[in-house]
């Protein structure tokens, strides 16, 4: 009895060839790089966004400060600041400040207006009195000013290259 043995043949539809792994490693190349493509955009996004969220509440802390004192100290409000130090402002003067008023950090913390602060400081802060109000009947400077908080982000920037958010309100002392 002679027996033929079968030949066991392995099949090998079951595995990849060198070309599909080249391909698959292309595409996965390609999607990884416009993944990453990605992040720049969504790093400058997020920068804006929270420069736009974190200037109105720089500006509401120094409006709601200076607009909480007027009516006993309209001439001497003082802006209390981070580093347990005050900033004097009269709001009886005209002023148009070229240099930052007071700086920001990143958390929104109202900091000195010092050399060694604008190393550290995210917004720079510039406060403008003006004693004629746009739009009404001009008032004795010491009734009445027109308050505008500029916050400029990043601090340390040429003017060119900087953000400005205006925030205006009128201040009155009674």
């Amino acid at each position: 009895m002679n027996r033929r043995r079968k030949r066991v043949t392995h099949n090998s539809a079951g595995a990849f060839s060198l070309a599909e792994v080249v391909i698959a490693l292309g595409v996965i190349a390609i999607a990884t790089t416009a993944i990453l493509g990605v992040f720049p955009v969504a790093l400058t996004t997020g920068h804006s966004a929270q420069d736009a969220t974190r200037a109105p509440e720089i500006a509401q802390a120094v409006l709601s400060s200076v607009a909480s004192q007027a009516q006993t100290q309209f001439n001497n409000v003082q802006l209390p600041l981070a580093d347990n130090t005050t900033l004097s402002i009269d709001l009886t003067a005209s002023s148009s400040p070229t240099t930052p008023t007071l700086y920001a950090d990143n958390d929104g913390n109202l900091i000195s207006a010092t050399a060694q602060n604008a190393a550290i400081a995210v917004y720079a802060i510039y406060i403008f009195a003006n004693n004629s109000p746009s739009g009404f009947p001009t008032p004795p400077p010491a009734y009445a000013n027109e308050v505008t908080v500029r916050v400029a982000c990043p601090a340390n920037a040429p003017a060119v290259s900087q953000t400005y958010r205006d925030y205006v309100r009128i201040i009155s002392k009674y």
